[in-house]
């Protein structure tokens, strides 16, 4: 039955919503509501125009009931979400690991043209199509390239023929330099590269982009591999041989290079020789508690224990008493704990081990206010919010525990979502009671007002802890971002809303609130002093009504005004629908008018 009315409801509401709004009510609403308002008013209508037909009833209340089931799940969520507060888990997504090295080839050739710059060392082998600057200087002074020929020699003049192949640049130009000096009397010869010669080479194996390339002679089996894009994922960067002559004459690890910083390559390349890169060898992840997490390719030989050194070992924050060696066996992923981690130097890898170091959990928090330290705290895991305040040197003599305001990130979460579905609430509402009230008897202003109130606010992670009480401190865990404020004493109590003069009245002890009411000015003419919210510096928020029984002679709020407690008096609302939107919107509201003046109140003691 209940569910019944609901739908009866709702589907009036609809078909008001298809109705257009009066021009002078939107052009008196704020800019972002006015802009706001259409656009859900357009959403409901659209959902009506496709889904709406005067004889599927029995369809619509179906979607009804999944709307109520929909928002059931929604709050169901948020519950849920509320309960990793005391949870030390975190809001994160991990990312995959990449092989190590994988980025190292980042930059290629984009053409088969060589890259043909002169500038070898003295021990370039010299050999066919090099070019030789030689410059006389004495008597006769020339200075002209020689180009080494087919046969291994250039042909000088007043010289003849010198045979320079398979030299090194130093020794071409020693030989050179003799031949001169016996030749010609007071002539002193310079030599120097004026072009090196062309290669072509081979890449083959698990290349990015195998094929033959065009190099210059003073090129290495690394450059040519950059320029054939790099490794392909099915290939090793731990053994990629230079063959010539059909013998392997060079083995390249890249890892040697870029973990141990070891370039011994030697061998310049030469035409016809072949770069082989082989398949892809054992692969084993670390993850966890080491510096650099990250997948690395092992060789045959080698041990678990290379991949910790690998991984520039663990980090000071590592729990090594919780090593886990995840592998297959039997076609099964077994978990291994690793009581030592010395016992990776004896165990042999095996391709897809999985290494996990579990990282002592600790998180930052912040204090502020009246401590005796105020600041940012490294805390351990299981800490608490006690512990924070023993670290911070504890309270200050001037300091308001009871004023206290304790943030946490997921608090603010929760607080974002309600808000959010709070404020499309108060859109259906105006929306509703825009069309209900065509003959204008009764004030939209108020509820107008709230609604723009609720958009604005910034959504805050408040939660209430009873501060005084030592026990319900060390109950509560330290998470990552905690932030406490807190105040110094205070002896004022803050009155606003619709009373003559907001804000604050000199505390007296057992005071009622009508006496703080009174002492600002008393009520205003629409004031609603039937749903008055009072705000507590712990963040506790209660409802006073002035309105009592007939048998009373006065009326029992049982409500007891502390300093620092926030009196507000919201303006009548006509609607009774809006009035049960707008509790929940004073006290959103509230909580960050407290939030505030106990900032205000912490600012003298940072």
């Amino acid at each position: 039955m209940k569910n019944l009315l609901l739908s009866i409801l709702l589907i009036s509401v609809f078909f008001l919503n298809a109705q257009q709004f009066d021009e002078s009510f939107l052009d008196s609403l704020p800019d972002d509501i006015r802009e706001d308002l259409v656009n859900r008013s357009e959403e409901n209508t659209k959902a009506l125009d496709e889904n709406y037909r005067p004889s599927q009833y029995s369809s619509k209340l179906q979607q009804f009931e999944e709307l109520i089931d929909l928002k059931s799940r929604i709050e169901q969520d948020l519950r849920e979400l509320e309960k990793r507060l005391q949870s030390d888990d975190k809001l994160e997504i991990n990312t995959e690991l990449k092989l190590f090295g994988l980025d190292f080839f980042n930059t290629f050739q984009t053409s088969f043209m060589p890259i043909n710059e002169p500038n070898p060392d003295s021990s370039y082998t010299l050999g066919v199509g090099d070019v030789l600057s030689i410059q006389l200087v004495g008597q006769k002074d020339i200075i002209e390239d020689f180009l080494i020929n087919g046969d291994g020699s250039i042909n000088f003049p007043d010289i003849g023929e010198i045979v320079l192949i398979g030299l090194s640049l130093d020794e071409a130009s020693k030989l050179i330099k003799s031949r001169v000096n016996s030749s010609f009397i007071g002539i002193e010869a310079f030599i120097s590269m004026s072009k090196l010669r062309d290669v072509n080479v081979l890449i083959t194996g698990d290349a990015q982009n195998p094929g033959i390339y065009t190099l210059s002679g003073n090129s290495n089996i690394l450059q040519a591999i950059n320029i054939a894009g790099g490794i392909s994922e099915y290939g090793t960067f731990r053994e990629i041989n230079l063959v010539r002559d059909n013998k392997i004459i060079e083995v390249l690890d890249v890892y040697e290079l870029l973990i141990n910083g070891n370039f011994n390559l030697k061998e310049r390349l030469r035409s016809g020789d072949v770069i082989f890169i082989n398949p892809r060898k054992s692969v084993v992840s670390i993850d966890g508690a080491v510096k650099r997490p990250a997948k690395y390719e092992l060789l045959d030989e080698q041990n678990l224990g290379d991949v910790i050194n690998y991984a520039n070992g663990f980090k000071q924050t590592a729990d090594i008493q919780n090593i886990y060696l995840e592998r297959i066996l039997d076609g099964t992923l077994k978990s291994i704990p690793i009581t030592n981690s010395i016992q990776f130097d004896s165990i042999k890898s095996v391709d897809g081990d999985m290494i996990y170091i579990r990282e002592y959990p600790y998180r930052k928090a912040t204090i502020s206010g009246a401590v005796l330290k105020p600041g940012t705290y490294t805390m351990a895991a299981g800490e608490t919010l006690d512990d924070l305040i023993i670290k911070a040197g504890g309270f200050t003599e001037n300091a308001y525990p009871f004023g206290a305001i304790f943030e946490n990130r997921d608090a603010k979460l929760i607080n974002e979502a309600a808000q959010s579905l709070l404020y499309q609430e108060f859109l259906d509402n105006i929306i509703a009671l825009s069309q209900q009230n065509i003959s204008g008897n009764f004030d939209l202003t108020p509820i107008v007002g709230l609604t723009k109130e609720i958009n604005d606010l910034e959504p805050n992670g408040r939660i209430v802890v009873d501060m005084e009480n030592e026990a319900a401190r060390e109950t509560l865990g330290i998470q990552e971002g905690d932030n406490l404020k807190v105040p110094e004493k205070t002896n004022n109590v803050y009155v606003y809303g619709e009373v003559s003069s907001e804000g604050s009245v000199m505390y007296e002890e057992n005071k009622s609130v009508d006496f703080f009411i009174d002492k600002s000015g008393g009520y205003k003419k629409y004031a609603d002093n039937e749903s008055i919210y009072i705000l507590h510096p712990n963040g506790e928020t209660q409802r006073y009504s002035k309105k009592r029984n007939i048998f009373e002679n006065q009326p029992k709020s049982g409500i007891t005004i502390y300093p620092g407690s926030v009196i507000f008096v919201p303006r009548e609302i006509d609607n009774s629908s809006s009035r049960t939107l707008a509790a929940q919107a004073y006290v959103t509201i509230l909580g960050n008018l407290g939030l505030a003046l106990a900032s205000l109140n912490s600012i003298s003691s940072d």
